[in-house]
């Protein structure tokens, strides 16, 4: 029986699946001790010919595909799938340090009933890209990452974190009425450390994650963070205070969203002109213009996507908050490596 499961969901990303695998696959301890679980969320590239290779290269490696779509229900998948005591969930773009699961075991023996929060570094380099050296700078791992404050569930991001597989069973898993990308991750936090589950953050428990976002798919998926965000506070109303109504520079947004909207637009082929200029820059930080340009637009297509979902709650108001649907539910059974 191993001690940890290690659940990887995945979707047409073969090459850094790749990676992925190997990396995790060379840790310091016995692959023994863990297992690694792969649940592909119906990929159509050659997404099933890496895990077929990998699965016969490493024998603590399995694998299942799961049709029903999102991150949510790919994770689940995976959870159904674990033998170990404690699960632990990374991305597919996550390339493990060789002591990342020796950490997280050494944290749970020191620190039971907690969920262990890994250490995520972006390997940015010297890049010139202006967009690039804004998130590098103010250290943004994704659209709805943490600045500031005690560790809590709003750090249970599942690029690198570890939580025992009871509590996530005890929980029901993952929420899988979360439709577009974000929050589904802390919205399960926020029912563990309900739960009785402390966070706890561990710097030694270390991962890369090799994923560099463009402006346009940055901002894109800021307005489904902040859509998901509507539908967190949906299922807790209490939450509205620490998300939204304590964000300062959410409640001048809310005020000028339309006047916003109009003065990017107008503005754009100035803001073309700058990036342009901040890529002569070369590495260093950007000019303070840049830098508030990047601030004020994120934040505005997050909560853009937040007000977006109150406007479609309106249109179908005679809908009831979906219940949760359970992480061993039959009708989203995966199905495994025999199965395929």
């Amino acid at each position: 029986m191993p001690k940890l499961s290690v659940v990887i969901p995945t979707k047409n990303r073969s090459a850094l699946l790749a990676e992925a695998i190997e990396r995790i696959e060379c840790q310091t301890l016995s692959r023994q001790q863990y297992e690694v679980i792969v649940v592909d969320n119906d990929s159509s590239d050659d997404t099933r010919n890496v895990l077929e290779q990998k699965a016969r290269v490493f024998p603590n490696l399995k694998f299942g595909v799961q049709e029903k779509p999102g991150a949510a229900a790919t994770r689940n998948a995976g959870l159904r799938l674990a033998n170990g005591d404690l699960v632990l969930f990374i991305d597919d773009d996550v390339q493990a340090e060789p002591t990342l699961i020796e950490a997280h075991l050494d944290w749970h023996r020191k620190n039971p009933n907690t969920s262990v929060i890994g250490a995520v570094s972006m390997p940015w380099g010297d890049t010139a890209d202006p967009f690039l050296r804004y998130l590098r700078d103010h250290r943004i791992l994704n659209p709805y990452t943490p600045s500031k404050g005690p560790i809590d569930f709003s750090y249970y991001h599942t690029c690198n974190v570890s939580t025992p597989t009871q509590m996530l069973l005890n929980v029901r898993g993952f929420n899988e009425n979360f439709r577009v990308y974000g929050m589904e991750d802390i919205e399960l936090g926020y029912r563990l450390e309900k739960a009785g589950c402390r966070m706890v953050f561990a710097s030694d428990a270390q991962a890369v994650h090799y994923r560099f976002p463009g402006y346009r798919d940055f901002i894109e998926r800021s307005e489904h963070a902040g859509y998901s965000l509507g539908h967190l506070i949906r299922l807790h109303p209490e939450l509205k205070t620490r998300f939204v109504e304590s964000s300062r520079i959410g409640r001048h947004l809310k005020n000028i969203h339309p006047l916003y909207r109009w003065v990017s637009a107008a503005l754009s082929p100035f803001l073309a002109l700058l990036t342009t200029w901040e890529r002569t820059r070369g590495t260093t930080p950007l000019s303070r213009l840049t830098d508030a340009h990047y601030n004020w637009s994120i934040r505005y297509h997050f909560f853009l996507g937040y007000h977006r979902y109150w406007k479609d709650q309106k249109r179908v108001r005679h809908e009831l908050v979906a219940p949760i649907q359970p992480a061993l539910a039959k009708e989203y059974q995966v199905k495994a490596k025999g199965e395929l």
